[in-house]
């Protein structure tokens, strides 16, 4: 070996040896005077505080932090002089790790390189009165301040340790458990340096307890430099990234301790985070209302808050994001391709304090698809977040076929067609917020076709004009077309906002409904049950329009229609109408027929009545009324009424007539005729019955020479009762041409006849010239009477046979 190296060798043994010695001196002489170092130690402190220091040992280490010597403290409790009362330690720690430079205290002076706390609390304490435990650095009284020279600490570390602030006098909370943080000082003249290495846990950070916490339960990851002017007494924290519950976020802010109260400001940038986790950082007056908004996707956002830290302070807070392509979920419904900026904003009238009621919440620039249609909104605000308000400007232009891509179908079915809206909206966020909302705008529907699925209707050629006026829904020109019908509109539904979700059973909808000609042939659907809309059976229809759509569906069911219709023309079967006029009413279960007057068969017809409608069987109940109508032509157009042996063919005449009948009617428009009763006054003028077989038959047998296949009568009425499907005819006589017939008995509707009649032989030609009706009477029975009863044939016609049948 060289002889310079084994030199250098021996030196830097001697050298390390030394050290050696001296630091197991210095060890030797800590453990030796332990106690009277202990006794030293809190003599000094207890001197100079308002309290009392307690330490359950102190233990030298020599080689963790050679060629440093370090103390051990252990079971560490500071406490003030009131501690007997509230019981709250300012200090309670299980270890405290001291490392000193060996050298300094040969000096008498304690350079500190590096204090370590770890399993404990630092608690700071002040009651309702004003009282704090921090008073325990205010030296007793009568005690003389003696120039001190400062301490150096190195680095401050804390593992395991619950950091509190409680203030019951001003609410004010922080509480953080501190897993492990470093931090290391630097002095240069004024301005402290401190760089803190953390892994923190938030319990509570309220600046107002009554408001709620920041940062509720977070986990937080501080690589935080900071730098304090203890001149200014300015402390400052440069923008830096840190991390909450692993999120990456930059924070940055100021906090000046020369003003009273404290001021701060603080601002934090988060990038590509969900809203509803960034809203979890802040207190739940605020993070409540900005969770209305669910987003499925990240945004940028920055929050920006300035205060102050004093009692009752609520700090300003403005909270900015903004997003691309997401997904919006709503009690409306889901908002795709979503695009949009937003700002919330607890000052919106300067001066009017930092409330929920002064705070706002806006979107603007919103681009997005709901459903299939696509939406744009310049602003959107939501105002007094203490019972939220919003406001909206909307508009939108699509075709109407994309109202059918959804998974919850509108009851309209579009097979073309187009729709511009232009809407502004109002009303609570809420769901049991009882303020009117309020919808002022238009949507304006231009060539439409389509289906309306509960009825099975189908439309063509629509064009409307849907104007919004703050709770009412005004439909303006709207026109469209059936296969044979075309029809002009107008109507107006009352308080539609108000009710749409809560009550559609209180909405009113009135029609005003004319026509040049209506084929109620097309509309025969609305005597069926309605039908319920079937979900959209296609994977690739994702999108939902929420309950807006539902509801759209339950609202048509469940509304009630007043109309207000006149037709210049109507058909339904055989039965045609000119100057048609009625006033009817559509409620979920019922048709009402408030009053309807046309012209039919030469005369004119009203009715007034109701549809029940129950299933496939409904109930009817009118009451009508026919005046110098066509009897034939009224047959023709009524079927006949049901009857087979009498005939539109059968009967000419010019008929007048009152009835009330109820019954039934199937959902095709047929009655059943088991179900009829009720009555009807009935009178006939100029009447003749051709080729009516009863007739025909008696003529063959008994009077071929006067030509029963053709008689007229002048004039012919009574008054008949309805039972099941049976005319009850009192006594009567038909004073014809030919021959008088007295009747009575049992006509039935579909069966069921048993009439008896009385047939004199006696020509009725041979009277004619007697004017006293009671002489013609009392002639016209001379001689010989045939009796006779018809009842229903084999083939359901009415046949005529001898004698009086059951009444005999």
């Amino acid at each position: 070996m060289r002889k310079w190296l084994r030199i250098t060798l021996i030196v830097a043994g001697s050298i390390v040896a030394l050290g050696t010695l001296l630091l197991l001196g210095l060890a030797w002489y800590i453990k030796a005077n332990k106690a009277d170092l202990l006794k030293q130690i809190t003599e000094k402190i207890d001197g100079r505080i308002n309290g009392t220091l307690h330490i359950g040992d102190v233990e030298p280490s020599i080689f963790s932090g050679f060629p440093n010597v370090s103390l051990a403290l252990k079971d560490v409790q500071l406490v003030d002089s009131l501690y007997p009362i509230h019981h709250k330690p300012l200090l309670n720690v299980k270890y405290i790790y001291i490392r000193l430079n060996s050298w300094s205290l040969l000096r008498k002076h304690a350079d500190i390189k590096e204090i370590t706390l770890k399993d404990g609390e630092v608690f700071l304490f002040t009651d309702s009165t004003g009282y704090t435990n921090t008073s325990i650095f205010q030296e007793p009284a009568g005690t003389k301040k003696k120039p001190a020279r400062a301490t150096d600490i190195g680095t401050l570390v804390f593992s395991n340790i619950l950091f509190s602030i409680e203030n019951h006098q001003k609410q004010k909370l922080f509480e953080l458990l501190i897993r492990e943080m470093a931090g290391h000082v630097k002095t240069v003249g004024d301005n402290m340096d401190i760089s803190i290495f953390a892994h923190l846990f938030s319990r509570h950070f309220e600046f107002n307890t009554q408001k709620g916490s920041y940062l509720k339960d977070k986990e937080m990851n501080l690589p935080l430099h900071v730098s304090f002017n203890r001149k200014t007494k300015v402390l400052e924290v440069p923008q830096q990234p840190i991390k909450i519950d692993n999120k990456p976020v930059m924070i940055g802010g100021q906090f000046v301790f020369a003003t009273k109260p404290h001021a701060f400001q603080l601002k934090i940038i988060a990038n590509q985070v969900l809203l509803k986790e960034a809203a979890s950082w802040l207190p739940p007056n605020i993070s409540g209302k900005l969770n209305t908004i669910d987003l499925q996707k990240p945004l940028d956002a920055e929050a920006n808050l300035v205060g102050h830290m004093q009692y009752r302070d609520t700090p300003h807070v403005v909270v900015t994001w903004k997003t691309t392509s997401n997904v919006l979920n709503s009690g409306l419904g889901q908002w795709s391709a979503c695009s949009f900026s937003g700002r919330f904003n607890n000052e919106v009238i300067t001066g009017a304090g930092y409330t929920d009621e002064n705070s706002a919440v806006n979107i603007f620039n919103l681009s997005a698809l709901f459903g299939s249609v696509p939406v744009k909104a310049d602003t959107i605000r939501v105002v007094n977040l203490k019972k939220p308000l919003l406001r909206g400007h909307f508009q939108s232009s699509f075709p109407l076929v994309n109202l059918n891509e959804n998974d919850d179908p509108l009851p309209l079915a579009f097979s073309s067609g187009n729709a511009v809206a232009d809407l502004n909206y109002t009303g609570p966020l809420m769901k049991d917020d009882p303020t009117p909302s309020a919808l002022i705008g238009t949507v304006q529907v231009t060539n439409a076709a389509f289906t309306y699925t509960p009825r099975d209707l189908k439309f063509k050629n629509c064009n409307a004009m849907l104007r919004f006026t703050g709770e009412d829904l005004l439909l303006e020109n709207i026109k469209l077309q059936t296969q044979s019908s075309s029809l002009t509109m107008d109507g107006k539904m009352k308080n539609v906002l108000g009710f749409y979700f809560t009550a559609p059973d209180k909405i009113v909808l009135d029609w005003n409904i004319q026509s040049p000609m209506v084929d109620l042939n097309e509309f025969k659907s609305f005597l069926m049950p309605r039908q319920q809309s079937k979900a959209v059976a296609n994977a690739r229809r994702k999108a939902k329009m929420g309950r807006v759509a539902k509801q759209l569906d339950n609202v048509l069911a469940a509304s009630n229609v007043n109309m207000n219709v006149q037709l210049n023309k109507t058909v339904f079967r055989h039965f045609t109408a000119d100057n048609v006029k009625a006033v009817v009413a559509l409620t979920a279960s019922d048709i009402l027929l408030n009053q309807i007057s046309l012209q039919h068969a030469g005369g004119t017809l009203s009715v007034k009545g109701k549809v029940h409608q129950v299933s496939v069987n409904n109930y009817f109940d009118l009451a009508a009324s026919f005046v110098n109508v066509n009897i034939s032509q009224l047959f023709y157009a009524f079927d006949n009424f049901g009857m087979k042996g009498l005939t539109s063919k059968n009967i000419r005449g010019i008929a007048t007539a009152k009835t009330n009948i109820r019954g039934n009617i199937l959902d095709n428009g047929t009655m059943i005729n088991k179900t009829l009763n009720g009555n009807i006054n009935f009178s006939m003028k100029r009447g003749a019955l051709l080729d009516f077989q009863p007739l025909v038959d008696i003529g063959d047998f008994l009077f071929k020479r006067r030509r029963l296949d053709s008689i007229t009568f002048e004039s012919l009425s009574n008054n008949f009762q309805v039972q099941n499907g049976k005319i009850i005819i009192p006594p009567m006589r038909i004073a014809s041409s030919a021959l008088n017939i007295d009747m009575q008995g049992i006509y039935g509707i579909g069966g069921g006849t048993n009439l008896q009649l009385d047939v004199p032989l006696r020509n009725p030609a041979k009277d004619s010239a007697v004017t006293d009706k009671a002489e013609r009477l009392r002639r016209s029975r001379k001689g010989i009477i045939l009796h006779l009863h018809a009842v229903d044939g084999p083939d359901g016609k009415v046949k005529i046979k001898m004698g009086r049948g059951d009444s005999e």
